[in-house]
């Protein structure tokens, strides 16, 4: 079998670099026997949950215009209302800006430690890693209050040990003015940072925005149910599991990069295996839970940053958009992150119980419907130590390998779901 351009994996990038395909000589490769990837939707009893929170922010022209075409007018527009729970009780987000209601004692820690880091700390210092760009530009007092536990628990790894280069764009930095009011006056919700508003389907969840896409493209391309097992890149050949060998011209990867790594079979100029050795992730565990009733809270999704609460954070399907949920009852996901394989999920159900109990979401156990587990096996990229010097090996071997990157876990990077269309679009051109 022979291609011009094969694309590996059908998640949202993969699909958006199909459609902006369209019209060539492409094909698909994708493991499952769906499209979407972790951007999908399922129904159960009238609910209806999305691999835990996907909103679709949209920026660029281009994007908006794309989604309008998909959905017509079938989509809501929505305004973002999240918080943190700590200390016991709910301040807005972003914590950095919105201390009011916390015990005085964290609140003079905030403060006064954003006021000494607004003028005096090293802000070159930031480069060095998420922990230092945290001391330089937000102060000893939120990062120990929110930004360190809080990071920790996402990422599973202490923020001394990832890379900084993405905070500037998805973690807000504040005025000192922000700060003082934020400390001082109860605060209606204040919507800054990259997620303020986002857009969501009208019908059938998240899931909806792939399938739509997945119309619009040239079904007959893609090949379902099998999944890469070596890859010659000298010979520009990719064996599948179901023996089938595909020679390309060219190769848009999407599949998380340390396994396309490792599926590489020879490579003079790139240390393939040495490198996806140092590369990690975390997997995300979380439940889909159905309530009795609706949620003891109105927030959309709130962020968990102390220790002992084993969840990172809660959100609300059902608050968020009241579709998603039967008339007069709740729904919710709870999130763990892990680098283990496996984690005690009777643990975690329990935990989690815990949590909504604490945050007030539901009165008793019984207000729960069922609560059913899933796991995301790549959640989130770790930055390691080499990340650059890495990745600096690593584009220079695709420019001339003919392989372009793409997508959150293709490129390895952070991104929203903006992002993986635009990657797949800009791959493809």
């Amino acid at each position: 079998m022979k291609t011009n351009t094969l694309i590996l994996g059908a998640g949202l990038t993969g699909l958006s670099a199909a459609y902006h395909a369209k019209g060539t000589d492409f094909l698909v490769v994708e493991k499952s026997d769906r499209v979407g990837g972790i951007c999908t939707s399922e129904k159960k009893n009238g609910f209806i949950f999305d691999q835990t929170g996907h909103w679709f922010h949209v920026k660029t022209p281009e994007v908006r215009s794309l989604m309008t075409r998909l959905l017509g007018e079938n989509f809501v527009e929505i305004e973002r209302r999240t918080f943190v729970f700590s200390h016991g009780v709910f301040t807005q987000y972003p914590f950095q800006s919105n201390t009011f209601g916390l015990p005085p004692q964290v609140i003079k820690e905030c403060v006064l430690g954003f006021v000494k880091a607004y003028y005096e700390n090293d802000k070159s210092k930031a480069k060095e890693n998420f922990y230092e760009w945290c001391m330089a530009y937000l102060g000893e007092g939120i990062s120990k209050h929110f930004m360190i536990p809080y990071n920790t628990k996402i990422y599973t790894v202490h923020p001394k040990d990832y890379a900084s280069h993405w905070c500037d764009y998805y973690v807000p930095k504040p005025t000192l003015e922000q700060v003082i009011e934020g400390a001082v006056t109860a605060p209606e919700q204040k919507n800054i940072g990259y997620n303020a508003k986002f857009f969501y389907p009208s019908e059938n969840g998240i899931g909806e925005l792939p399938n739509k896409l997945f119309d619009q493209c040239e079904k007959e391309k893609f090949i379902f149910n099998t999944e890469p097992v070596s890859i010659d890149a000298a010979k520009k050949l990719v064996k599948l599991s179901n023996g089938t060998e595909i020679e390309y011209e060219k190769l848009i990867n999407t599949i998380p990069l340390n396994r396309f790594l490792r599926l590489l079979t020879a490579s003079d100029s790139l240390p393939a295996c040495e490198i996806a050795g140092r590369m990690k992730i975390a997997h995300v565990s979380y439940f889909n839970a159905a309530f009795k009733k609706p949620c003891g809270h109105k927030g959309h999704w709130f962020y968990i940053p102390e220790e002992k609460f084993m969840p990172y954070r809660v959100g609300s399907f059902s608050n968020i958009f009241n579709k998603l949920a039967p008339s007069g009852k709740g729904s919710a996901y709870i999130e763990f992150t892990h680098q283990e394989e496996t984690i005690d999920i009777e643990k975690f159900r329990q935990k989690s119980i815990e949590l909504l109990l604490a945050m007030g979401l539901i009165s008793t156990e019984n207000d729960i419907e069922f609560m059913d587990y899933r796991k995301i096996d790549a959640g989130y990229v770790i930055y390691h130590k080499e990340y650059f010097d890495d990745m600096e090996l690593i584009k220079n071997w695709c420019e001339k390998n003919s392989v372009k990157l793409a997508g959150r876990y293709g490129k390895w990077t952070y991104s929203a779901m903006e992002d993986a269309i635009l990657d797949g679009m800009n791959a493809v051109k």
